[in-house]
């Protein structure tokens, strides 16, 4: 006995007219279901932070005076020793160094132990000499027609010149002249810490659907 099987075909015009299966967009669907387990954002917010913080401590060293232990020193000359150099009311900067050599111009402060002691000199160093194994420094004023009578060491000297601006210590005054240091220190720390809103915070375009997270949608 034969059975008989029957293979039914599908005329062209209908096989036209069937649902087509439907294609699921895998590679698209993955891309927006999969989380972001980098965390980039995060990383990228702790190392601004960290950068913040180094500059706000490379910012307090630089502007920290130099007289409480600090490398910056502030100036403000008074009378016609330094002439044509510097001028009354000129406002020098000064930067603290291991050594100074003949020709540097130095702040400094006249030791205890001699005449005028505490008394605050902006002078060039005239000679450098090695006594008792210390190095001891002479200077003199570029309008002067002899040495000053003082000997220094490395402690006496505020710094050497990083800056010089002629007038503006004449505006100032010497009384402000630490308020503008910590000024100045305290603006640059409200600069890096100043609060900035993450990118991936910011609101979506006015009029643009969101999904739950805040995205926009296609």
């Amino acid at each position: 006995m034969t059975t008989q099987h029957t293979l039914e075909t599908l005329d062209p015009v209908d096989a036209l007219d069937a649902p087509a299966d439907p294609v699921t967009d895998t590679h698209h669907a993955d891309h927006s279901a999969a989380p972001d387990t980098t965390g980039r954002g995060g990383v990228a917010r702790r190392l601004r932070s960290a950068a913040g913080w180094l500059l706000i401590a490379v910012a307090a060293v630089l502007l920290w005076p130099a007289q409480w232990g600090g490398l910056t020193g502030l100036t403000v000359v008074s009378g016609h020793s330094m002439e044509p150099t510097f001028h009354t009311g000129d406002l020098v900067v000064t930067w603290r160094a291991s050594g100074y050599e003949v020709g540097d111009i130095v702040s400094y402060t006249v030791p205890a132990d001699q005449a005028g002691a505490g008394g605050r000199v902006i002078h060039r160093v005239s000679s450098v000499e090695l006594v008792d194994g210390e190095t001891v420094y002479t200077t003199r004023g570029d309008n002067n027609p002899a040495d000053d009578p003082w000997t220094l060491t490395s402690a006496d000297v505020t710094g050497t010149v990083l800056v010089h601006v002629p007038g503006v210590g004449a505006l100032v005054g010497t009384s402000l002249l630490p308020l503008i240091a910590a000024g100045a220190l305290g603006g640059v720390v409200t600069v890096l810490l100043w609060p900035t809103r993450p990118e991936d915070d910011e609101p979506a375009a006015d009029g643009e659907p969101t999904d739950t997270d805040g995205e926009p949608t296609a």
